[in-house]
């Protein structure tokens, strides 16, 4: 079977990842991510004879015309393509566009929103396939399987007479079965870190969360369970992209890396007994580090780490079931800072109980705490998750004429669309902008992004940081 896998288009041309939980547009703070989970079924779908091609379009800054000509040259038997909420639209279009060029393509889309509203989205007439959850298995699974789609667990698709079928829930990917992704089906020349410029890839040792985080869709992806994989595969896999891709910096890859210590522990043990001489980043929970493991990551390679912080107000982050508090907050923060390890803090703007008070006092936290990077987003109700069911209950949508499974308009962490009361979602993204202004505006803060501004990143870092300041105004 001819299969194409890729991260479609965006509408507007500019950079965009479609990562699971992740779909955010590249920009100062936010580079584009390589596309794992399309190279991770590639390598699934190579090591079973078929023929594999593989693109990120906005990657590559290729559009539309460009998606055409390659159907049209290649004419895949199936064309699988990664979605996010907020070019949801667009996304499912593209399916009218590959049939139009060659009708006798299966279509499939992959994404949390599209998992939890798969009937929804077989609405649009060109979309034959909905991969609900993991990707990689199932699209192996339709590859093997083409002409027997009642047979394969984890799909809705839709009957000849129209008629939707929802089949069973695929199991998760036993952590052993996961290869190391095919990356060399792709261009890898954009993905560049934001401020030094250097390449980079993506590694994920770990998948599942078990956390309940009411806002997250971690769990639509990879599940509740963390399933982690052997240690000695994740090091021959780094070790290969040292010397296959001559890569050094990767991105951990995982919806909490840090959850279990003992495997945190081990991985970096491996890293710094392989000598693999690499430098990393990650995330984290506040709750799931310690000293001695802070200690030990940064002596396998660890350089930056981001917190998910998401509020300075303990009764917010109760409200959100974060599971964490204040203290542990500072106390994450400032033992990494105390190491030398550069730290990045997200904060969310916009929960239910928000009000101005509490926004301030979120910016006041984001301020006193020795933080390298903020991030400020909106709270975004994405399908799936508690957040949605409750604004839907509630009638917070800004746009009352939203239909149920939102695609009627873009939903985003860049925009509020909650209208809370006494919160108009127009404040909340004024705040945004001011807190950006306040926490990027510190001399201190200047000094320290110029400091990891390299000469290869320096040029992309002053357009950013333009359409940055505008953007503030």
């Amino acid at each position: 079977m001819k299969v194409f896998l890729f991260n479609p288009p965006t509408p507007d041309g500019r950079g965009f990842t479609r990562e699971g939980r992740c779909t955010q547009e590249s920009g100062v703070w936010a580079t584009q991510w390589p596309p794992v989970s399309l190279a991770t079924a590639a390598a699934m779908l190579g090591a079973d004879g078929h023929d594999v091609f593989c693109i990120d379009f906005p990657a590559v800054a290729m559009g539309i015309e460009d998606l055409q000509a390659f159907i049209a040259s290649h004419r895949p038997d199936m064309a699988f393509w990664s979605t996010g909420s907020p070019t949801l639209l667009h996304d499912l279009h593209i399916a009218d566009i590959i049939k139009d060029v060659s009708v006798s393509t299966l279509t499939g889309v992959m994404g949390t929103h599209v998992t939890v509203m798969a009937e929804a989205t077989l609405k649009a007439s060109s979309v034959d396939v909905v991969i609900r959850g993991e990707p990689e298995g199932t699209i192996k699974n339709i590859c093997n399987n083409r002409e027997h789609l009642h047979d394969i667990l984890g799909i809705s698709f839709r009957e000849q007479g129209g008629k939707i079928i929802n089949n069973p829930d695929a199991d998760w990917l036993l952590p052993g079965d996961i290869p190391a992704p095919s990356w060399h089906l792709l261009d890898l020349t954009p993905y560049r870190l934001p401020l030094s410029g250097r390449p980079f890839l993506i590694v994920a040792p770990v998948r599942g969360c078990p956390f309940r985080c009411s806002f997250c869709t971690a769990p639509i992806y990879y599940g509740r369970k963390i399933r982690k994989r052997p240690v000695q595969n994740v090091i021959k896999e780094m070790e290969n992209n040292i010397n296959r891709h001559g890569i050094r910096e990767f991105l951990i890859w995982a919806d909490t890396f840090t959850a279990d210590r003992d495997y945190t522990q081990q991985f970096c043990r491996g890293i710094i007994d392989a000598g693999l001489g690499i430098t990393w980043t990650c995330n984290s929970r506040v709750d799931t580090v310690d000293s001695e493991t802070l200690e030990l990551m940064k002596k396998a390679g660890l350089w930056m780490i981001s917190y998910g912080l998401e509020s300075g107000n303990d009764t917010i982050l109760d409200g959100i079931k974060k599971k964490i508090n204040l203290t542990q907050s500072r106390k994450a923060v400032r033992m990494a800072h105390d190491m030398g390890i550069k730290v990045a803090g997200h904060f969310i703007l916009g929960f239910p109980g928000e009000t101005r008070k509490t926004m301030e006092k979120t910016l006041r936290f984001a301020l006193d705490i020795p933080l390298d990077i903020a991030q400020f987003y909106a709270a975004a109700p994405f399908p799936g998750t508690n957040l949605y069911d409750e604004a839907l209950l509630q009638g917070w949508f800004k746009n009352k004429n939203r239909d149920s499974s939102l695609f009627s308009s873009p939903l985003s962490q860049n925009e509020a669309v909650l209208e809370l009361p006494g919160l108009p979602a127009t404040a909340v993204d004024s705040f945004r902008r001011r807190a950006y202004r306040k926490f990027y505006g510190r001399p201190k803060i200047i000094t320290g992004l110029l400091s990891m501004v390299e000469p290869a990143a320096a040029l992309q870092f002053m357009e950013g940081m333009k359409r940055f300041l505008k953007w503030t105004r």
